[in-house]
């Protein structure tokens, strides 16, 4: 469907891997390719490459990861550059179905992608012998870990599709002939969940802890698995599994003086992290995806009006107001200026000494850390009538920000957790689900009227003309259909 079949067209019988900003083509030469190919542990490993790299090259696409976890927020204000994200912001009433020459909002074809690839590698590692498996990037291990890999990242991909469209077409097994797609309409939010749960309970026992944080772990899953309960609102499984990444001592805090360590890579709190960090030989480092953020002087010759630059108003008059905040030192740029930027992607690398304006941002997205797994379980614990517990959580995140710690209760307690998370998260591509999670839509924003919660507003519309005639059964998210 273009929402399924074009990137599956690409994708079946492996023909189109993709890592490391490199093809590796193994083109199928008849109909026994696929025995050909799904014989080794290694070219399990190539394939779990494509899936990172194209789970990658989606959030990449329109910078639509920080588009869907922070525009719709208050956090950020937009050079003149972006006038055609200016309806996906405050002033803009979050009109999401404006959205000129930014294709990606609207398609979810690349995410299915990414989907299929894991169906592929789940379908088949189970045939391959374990003597199979002395791969490349994992020579110690069994292929149960990259069977773990491929069931995360299948889980991760469907639960940030939820959180970004709802329901969506819910797959459970690879295209087998391109020529015959299935016709699926959406599955319930509730069951494309539970799928994800599944399958994260199936990975969990499968993965180890590691080192490397660019692959999935066993922390990460569980880290994943807390995210997906809190969605669902179940506070009580959020908790539990907040505790076993947290009592797991595998990870922890990055001081307040290596703060900016979080985002250059393999931090001692990140979970799990997409490699976008410079390299000579296979780069995954851009000049586009994390410069949104800035200009100059980290940039040459860019001016505000190319960037997005953090709401003044917002970061020192409402989130960074004490002034010992180690946040407001490290992550945000001069307090008195108009046009602060955001610094935790300012690691710009001019790499070429042959051309003086050639760059790329030198740093990797982080998906999930320690920090966001403390506060998290703040919110669980709140929701579970564990106000101590609550508190604790939060003021381990602000200890460490080197800033007063909460004694807040009951109301003023929970709206404290989410400016916490507001104040560590920003520019992470969360805090707009927070604010759908913790039901603060309305209370901050004018533009989500009880009418537009009610047809849950805050997801994203389909762009139906491009899905809807190879979908036949698609059908608009609620609010759209009107708006």
């Amino acid at each position: 469907m273009r929402n399924i079949k074009k990137p599956l067209l690409l994708l079946c019988g492996v023909a189109f891997l993709t890592g490391c900003k490199k093809i590796i083509d193994y083109k199928p030469k008849d109909s026994t390719y696929n025995e050909v190919f799904w014989n080794s542990g290694k070219n399990v490993e190539k394939a779990l490459a494509g899936v990172y790299g194209l789970f990658r090259s989606a959030l990449e696409a329109d910078g639509s990861h920080f588009v869907f976890g922070d525009l719709p927020t208050d956090e950020f204000i937009l050079g003149s550059d972006f006038w055609n994200y200016t309806s996906l912001v405050p002033s803009g009433n979050f009109v999401y179905s404006y959205t000129p020459y930014l294709p990606s909002l609207s398609d979810w074809s690349r995410f299915y992608g990414v989907i299929n690839q894991c169906h592929m590698i789940i379908e088949n590692i189970p045939n391959i012998p374990d003597d199979k498996f002395n791969t490349v990037s994992y020579p110690s291990k069994t292929k149960n870990v990259l069977l773990g890999n491929a069931l995360f990242m299948r889980a991760y991909t469907y639960f940030y599709m939820t959180r970004v469209w709802g329901d969506v077409i819910l797959t459970t097994e690879s295209l087998k002939d391109p020529l015959n797609v299935p016709k699926l309409g959406r599955t319930k939010e509730s069951e494309v969940l539970d799928y994800c749960i599944a399958d994260l309970q199936k990975a969990i026992p499968l993965l180890e802890f590691s080192d490397d944080k660019s692959v999935a772990s066993k922390g990460a899953a569980l880290a994943l698995l807390a995210h997906i309960y809190a969605w669902k609102h179940d506070y009580p499984n959020a908790l539990a599994n907040c505790n076993n990444v947290i009592n797991g001592n595998e990870y922890s805090l990055e001081t307040a003086d290596n703060y900016k360590n979080i985002w250059q890579g393999n931090s001692t709190e990140s979970l799990f992290e997409l490699n976008m960090r410079y390299n000579a030989v296979s780069n995954e480092a851009t000049d586009y995806f994390f410069s949104r953020f800035l200009y100059g002087p980290y940039i040459k010759d860019k001016e505000s009006h190319s960037a997005w630059m953090v709401n003044p108003d917002v970061a020192f008059g409402e989130l960074y107001t004490d002034t010992a905040d180690i946040r407001l030192k490290t992550i945000i740029s001069d307090p008195s200026s108009s046009e602060p930027m955001l610094l935790k992607y300012n690691k710009v690398n001019y790499y070429d000494p042959n051309a003086s304006t050639t760059y790329v941002v030198d740093n990797n997205l982080v998906m999930l850390r320690l920090a966001d797994i403390y506060l998290l379980k703040a919110e669980a614990a709140f929701k579970t009538g564990d106000e101590a517990t609550a508190l604790e959580a939060l003021n381990v995140v602000k200890t460490r920000a080197a800033i007063t710690a909460s004694v807040n209760t009951g109301a003023d307690l929970w709206d404290e957790i989410l400016e916490e998370r507001r104040r560590e998260l920003i520019g992470e591509g969360i805090n707009a689900y927070d604010f759908i999670r913790m039901e603060k839509l309305g209370e901050y924003f004018s533009a989500f009227t009880p009418e537009r919660i009610e047809k849950k507003g805050y997801y994203w519309p389909l762009d139906m003309r491009t899905l809807l005639p190879q979908a036949p059964l698609l059908t608009q998210n609620e609010w759209w259909k009107n708006h």
